[in-house]
């Protein structure tokens, strides 16, 4: 079951009072955690609305069914061989475990770690057969190379900022300062093929304290949320500009103090390159991304995906061009967005398929648009809104399904957009088309959005009381948005104002839609036939999320 803000009556009374009674014994201020008391045991509430048992259940069905995008993938990477020269496989030198999960950072990891990467071209982290299994370490250089985290083996961010901080800013774990570019990131990758694999997890510590303070990343986050400020937390994982054919596979990622990948990959050509087949410019299969990893951090404090605030769970395009990229089989729950396609630089030619999304803020293009986002296609997606608790003073924009944000201070052009085979559960916007995501920034980078395709969609209710919204705005006459196509696009639950519409040309049909957009300088055209499409039938997986402390509720 979810921990909800409030407003939200999605869980039985006394399942939800009992959770909130345990969130507000575990409230803390932002400095100085006053302790968490937990609530006798109680009996477990579940439900099994659309459900899956099975993982390979969880796949949004329809007769349009990615089949065709499907023949035209890559067929899945390979892990590398074990490389040859013993210098090159490290064995870690300390041990975690679940109970107690914070590495000693008295000798770090990083220059033994950071000479492999110098030395071969594929360096393997691996457990040392005597109970050690993890890996701390301050920021890293991979160029070129393929690091590779062993199963059961944790590479921890270091704690202390000291580690990330940056001559010309000296402002890393800093409370209060509004610096974006603050400190060092964990991983900056970069060069001609280089990769993150394997079975391990890779650890960013985002919740837990600092080294010699008593906040962590998160809170030094959330300091800034009132003024929408910008922390310059560590990014987990980022990509240099020139990169190219960048892999990621079947790693795990938990707690970023800040985003968790941001992408600048193209093919070896550059982003002139002509894009033969997805995946020639970047390659994300198979991760796994759970912010936050644990409800309770060392101090007790809760945690949640809403504390755990701008951890973006992968941007492509965020730091410069992305191209020809492929991000398929992923399961996402995170703080914020769970795929944003950034266009502050130019993305294009991408494909995202066969994803799992639990809790964060959508399957995002945007907010920065000026460089373009084309040639995007989303294709079987589940999101699940009540996969997972979010935290007391959640917002609606905690529950996002699709959205394309942008506004007056970074807008551009986005267009040849297809989101189809597309299951929602219980998300508060299902369909959001913004321009103007933030109404207090302004400009002359008008927002252009063009032909997006909305194709086999379904938002279900299985909790939430809440009816979801659907937005379809365009920036003004002159820059209206559109076509916007609507093709068997079911919303359940559907209220008498729920959805809005401005200054778009939207296409409905031939598959049935359920709601007629309507609104100043709105065109409504409707192919639709009667009886020729039935909603999607909507099946979610099991997702990962962290073990519940003793006496908390599901």
């Amino acid at each position: 079951m979810e921990l909800r803000q409030h407003h939200r009556l999605a869980l039985p009374e006394r399942q939800r009072l009992l959770i909130l009674r345990h969130a507000s014994l575990c409230a803390a201020a932002l400095f100085g955690w006053a302790g968490c008391h937990t609530p006798p045991d109680a009996t477990p509430i579940a439900y099994t609305c659309g459900s899956a048992t099975d993982p390979a259940d969880g796949i949004a069905g329809a007769a349009d069914d990615c089949a065709d995008i499907d023949a035209t993938l890559p067929p899945e990477p390979t892990l590398p061989p074990d490389p040859a020269d013993p210098g090159c496989i490290l064995a870690a030198q300390q041990a975690t475990s679940d109970t107690n999960w914070l590495p000693d950072e008295t000798n770090l990891d990083t220059a033994r770690i950071q000479g492999a990467l110098a030395a071969c071209n594929v360096v393997k982290l691996v457990a040392d057969g005597a109970g050690n299994n993890a890996f701390v370490s301050g920021p890293l250089a991979v160029n070129g190379r393929t690091l590779w985290i062993d199963a059961g083996v944790t590479l921890y961010a270091s704690r202390n900022p000291d580690n990330y901080q940056l001559p010309a800013h000296q402002d890393c774990g800093k409370v209060g300062v509004n610096d974006s570019g603050a400190c060092q990131n964990f991983l900056s990758v970069s060069g001609a093929s280089p990769a993150i694999v394997g079975d391990g997890v890779i650890d960013g510590q985002g919740g837990e304290p600092l080294i010699g303070y008593d906040y962590s990343w998160w809170q030094l986050s959330g300091a800034l949320q009132m003024i929408d400020g910008s922390i310059g937390n560590p990014t987990l994982v980022n990509l240099a500009s020139g990169t190219t054919q960048f892999l990621m596979y079947r790693i795990t990622l938990h707690n970023s103090p800040k985003f968790h990948v941001k992408i600048t990959s193209t093919p070896p050509g550059g982003a002139s390159a002509p894009c033969t087949r997805p995946g020639d410019g970047f390659v994300v299969w198979g991760v796994t991304i759970l912010t936050p990893s644990r409800w309770l951090n060392s101090q007790g404090l809760l945690l949640s995906p809403h504390f755990a605030r701008n951890t973006d769970g992968i941007d492509p395009g965020e730091t410069a061009q992305a191209t020809c990229g492929l991000l398929a089989h992923n399961t996402i729950s995170t703080g914020d967005d769970h795929i944003a396609v950034k266009g502050g630089h130019g993305a294009s030619d991408i494909v995202i398929v066969h994803n799992h999304f639990g809790t964060g803020h959508g399957m995002s293009i945007g907010s920065e648009t000026y460089g373009g986002v084309h040639r995007l296609t989303v294709c079987d997606l589940t999101i699940d809104a009540d996969s997972r608790a979010v935290g007391d003073g959640a917002s609606p924009g905690d529950f996002n399904g699709i959205r394309v944000k942008s506004d007056s201070s970074r807008g551009g052009a986005v267009d040849g957009v297809v989101f189809r085979n597309v299951c929602m559960r219980d998300v508060n916007n299902a369909i959001l088309v913004s321009t103007a995501y933030n109404p207090l920034f302004s400009g002359t980078l008008y927002p252009r959005f063009g032909d997006i395709a909305f194709r086999n969609v379904h938002d279900v209710t299985c909790l939430n009381t809440a009816a979801p919204v659907v937005t379809l705005n365009g920036f003004s006459a002159l820059y209206p948005a559109g076509p916007l196509t609507l093709d068997n696009v079911i919303v359940d639950n559907l209220g008498p104002t729920a959805v809005e519409a401005e200054y778009a040309t939207v296409a409905l049909g031939p598959g049935d839609v359920n709601f007629i957009p309507s609104g100043p300088d709105v065109t409504v055209t409707s192919s639709i036939a009667a009886g020729s499409s039935a909603p999607v039938h909507c099946v979610f997986p099991p997702l990962p999320a962290p073990p519940l402390p003793p006496g908390w509720l599901r």
